[in-house]
Order: C-alpha cells, then structure tokens, then sequence
C-alpha cells in the first residue's frame, strides 16, 4: 500500500484526537462519502496503520471506531522526527468510555468547523483529556459545609479561541447523565471554581485566571436541574458556567448563536461574549 497524503492526515488526526475517531468523524474531516471513507479505511486497517473492534466489541458499540497500530504510530512519529520508542500513543481504546470519548470528539469538531466557517476566529490550541488524565492539577476547596477537600482536577477538555486580539479560554465538561446532580455539584462545580482561581491553573495555561467551564448535557430537563444546583451551590459566580444540549450543538452554530446558558441566571448567551475577554 502507498499512503497518500490524506492517509497520514487520518493517521495524525487519530493521534491528536486522544488517539481515538469514529468512523463518521474521519468521514467529516476528510471524505465527502461513506463508501470512499470505508474503503480507504479498510486499506489502512489491512495494511496494519490502523486498528478497529472485533465483532464481539463492535456489537458493543454504536460506531465503527479506528485507533493506531505501531505501524501507524511509527509513521506518525516520524513525521515530527521521533523514534516509536519516544512516541506516546493510545494503544487501546477505553472501551468503558467510548461513547464518552466520541461525544468530546463531535464537539471538538463543531469547534473546528465553526472557526473554519468564520476566519475571524482562529483555534489557537486545544488539550485534549487524555493530557489531563496523565498530568492532572491537583486544587484544594472548601465544601459548603466548611469542609476542606483536595482533588485531581481532570476536564474532558481545553480549548482556546483568539478573535480580534482577544483570547477566550475554555475548559470542557461533556455530561453523559451518569452522576446525579448533588454529586456533579461536589465533583465538577465547586473544585472547578477552586480550578479557575488557582496558581496551577494560571501556570498551565498562562495569563490571568480568566475562562468557563462549558458543559454539554443530554437534555433540557437535566440542563435546568444542573443549572439550579450550580447555582445553589456558587451563587454569582455560577456565571463561570455555560450549559447547552447535545442537541443544540445539532441544530445552531456554536461560537455565535445564543445555544449556551448561564449558570447564575439561565440567561441564553453566546460563547462568544465580550464579558470573557482580556487582551493576549
């Protein structure tokens, strides 16, 4: 087999995407049909560049997914002049979170697309979660209790958007109804606040204390739970959180339709917002 350019474009996406894509998601970013996409795909699976389920984990899961093999990792690596041996790869996929890890993936894209529909804006990096899980910051909070607590603090994401001089700084919470609400409260709102104001955040990614928290949920009812108990629990600075429904990212534009809403008054807002603004 000779790898085409766009071959090794599909090898280096499934690396930067935390080193797993579904089938639709390389369709998105490089084919315009499903045939074309499934036999280059089967190339590169035959061929050894890629790995895919067996019957029995695809019979598991709703999509076809494809990580990298050694080979396919040996040629992403040198591609950036590294050995296999010094190159960091997903060899397995977390089958356990796979519906998880593909959601993060369809929101990173519509950031993708949404910046690539409008040149004003420019994604200027993106940390995926696997970053996080390997190299976590640890915060300490106090409940509302009075408690103290310390924790791992490991978003499902960060994303930073430059428009007109300006930096927006994201951090990514994708909501698969999994937790109640009282425990989201006590694992993601009040140690992510104690996130947003700590030195390991300022020293990662530079600049002032300064983001949101973004978080995508499976629907309008869990939303406004999440909202009021975000709000019970943080008060003003519930404003640090956006909410949205995976359906909403569907249906609107992501940066500049008001799809979000804010935690301390449910307001609709756009991502977007000269209120999140400081100078680069």
């Amino acid at each position: 087999m000779r790898l085409t350019e766009r071959d090794r474009g599909i090898l280096e996406a499934i690396q930067a995407f935390d080193g797993m894509l579904a089938d639709y998601q390389i369709q998105r970013l490089f084919f315009r049909g499903k045939r074309q996409m499934q036999y280059r795909m089967s190339l590169l699976f035959h061929h050894g560049y890629v790995a895919r389920p067996d019957r029995k984990r695809r019979a598991a899961i709703s999509n076809m997914i494809y990580w990298l093999n050694k080979k396919g990792a040996r040629c992403v690596a040198g591609l950036s002049g590294q050995t296999l041996k010094e190159f960091r790869f997903r060899e397995d996929p977390k089958w356990f979170t796979i519906k998880h890890d593909i959601a993060i993936n369809d929101f990173r894209l519509a950031v993708i697309e949404a910046c690539a529909r409008n040149k004003e804006f420019t994604l200027e990096q993106w940390i995926p979660d696997g970053e996080f899980w390997a190299n976590p910051d640890k915060v300490e909070y106090k409940l509302p209790n009075g408690k103290k607590k310390a924790t791992l603090v490991r978003p499902d994401g960060f994303f930073s958007i430059v428009h007109k001089g300006y930096r927006y700084k994201f951090l990514l919470e994708i909501d698969m109804a999994t937790e109640d609400n009282p425990r989201f409260v006590r694992q993601k709102v009040i140690p992510g606040l104690a996130y947003l104001k700590s030195k390991a955040y300022r020293e990662r990614f530079g600049g002032e204390n300064s983001g949101r928290w973004l978080v995508v949920t499976t629907g309008e009812k869990r939303l406004q739970n999440m909202l009021a108990q975000t709000r019970a629990a943080a008060g003003k600075e519930a404003s640090l959180f956006y909410f949205t429904t995976y359906d909403n990212l569907r249906a609107g534009k992501l940066l500049q339709n008001p799809i979000w809403k804010r935690g301390d008054n449910g307001s609709s807002q756009k991502l977007l917002d000269t209120s999140l603004i400081y100078s680069t």
